[in-house]
C-alpha cells in the first residue's frame, strides 16, 4: 500500500514595515510536529522538541536509508515525524519574500 502523507500546518502572516524598502510580508508554515527552540540543537528545527533535527532525517533519507531503518534506529520517533520533516524542508524549498504594496 502507498504511504499517505498528511501533514498539518498553518500559515501565519508576519508583515515587516519598518526595515525593507519596499515592505515585505513573509509568510511562515507553522508545522505541528517541527518546532524551534533557540536552546536546543543551536536553534535548528527539530522534530517534536527532541534533539533530532528536521535536516538530519533529511540527510539519512538522502543516503538511501529507508523510513523502517530511521524508525528502527530512533525508536522514539514516528512515521509522521518523517513526513513533516519532508513538508517542511518542500515549504522551504519554496519559500520567498513577496513586497508588500501599501496602498
Amino acid at each position: 500500500m502507498p504511504h499517505r502523507m498528511l501533514v498539518s500546518f498553518q500559515p501565519i502572516v508576519l508583515a515587516s514595515l519598518r526595515h525593507h524598502n519596499p515592505p515585505t510580508v513573509e509568510v511562515f508554515m507553522q508545522f505541528d510536529r517541527i518546532t524551534h527552540d533557540p536552546g536546543v540543537m543551536g536553534g535548528k528545527r527539530c522534530i517534536r522538541g527532541l534533539r533530532v533535527t528536521a535536516g538530519m532525517i533529511l540527510g539519512l533519507l538522502a543516503t538511501g536509508e529507508s523510513r523502517e531503518r530511521i524508525l528502527e534506529a530512533y525508536p522514539y520517533l514516528e512515521a509522521e515525524d518523517i513526513d513533516a520533516a519532508l513538508a517542511y524542508a518542500a515549504w522551504r524549498l519554496e519559500e520567498r519574500e513577496e513586497p508588500l504594496v501599501v496602498a
